[in-house]
């Protein structure tokens, strides 16, 4: 799949099922980056939703100035901006804080497989969050920086500088725990 490009205008053009591939492709680490944003990864499965629905509804043009991957991690970016909005207007407590009730299945689980992912995903998550966005944009997504800096909204250079000081930060947080800084 080119990246989700052929299979989103095969959607356009009436192909439903074309749609369906397109959720599978990038659905878990689409959510994955929105979590990263909203910090709860329910809220985060609602949003890459929201935003699957637009896609689905309103049909957007999609033009190829970068891969298809990248504008829809962005238009999901906005879409989780907007739930922080509203998260903001209202008070919300995660259901988590209630009782706790599991499905069977565990997206991250499943997407982060691996001794050395895990320590390295859950040190990530440690971080400032701008930190964790471009960690995982670059090296779980692998975005380029023109990619990672579009769906971030900064430009090239301080894409460039901010992986730096995350790459940096990381190191700092895996010799924290006891890696030596290496995994």
């Amino acid at each position: 799949m080119d990246n989700g490009e052929s299979s989103y205008l095969r959607f356009r053009n009436g192909d439903d099922s074309a749609f369906g591939d397109l959720v599978r492709e990038y659905n878990d680490g689409f959510i994955l980056f929105l979590n990263t944003i909203l910090n709860d990864i329910h809220i985060s499965e609602e949003a890459a939703d929201d935003t699957f629905m637009k896609l689905f509804v309103d049909r957007p043009v999609y033009r190829s100035n970068y891969s298809f991957k990248t504008w829809l991690y962005t238009i999901g970016r906005n879409t989780a901006l907007n739930y922080l909005k509203k998260l903001k207007r209202h008070k919300y407590s995660p259901l988590e804080d209630f009782c706790y009730f599991s499905d069977n299945i565990d997206i991250e689980a499943e997407y982060i497989q691996g001794e050395r992912n895990t320590i390295i995903y859950q040190c990530i998550k440690a971080l400032k969050e701008e930190y964790s966005r471009v960690l995982f944009l670059t090296y779980f997504e692998e975005f380029s920086t023109t990619e990672t800096a579009k769906v971030m909204g900064k430009s090239n250079r301080q894409t460039t500088q901010l992986l730096y000081c995350a790459k940096k930060a990381l190191k700092d947080e895996l010799e924290r725990r006891g890696q030596n800084g290496q995994i």
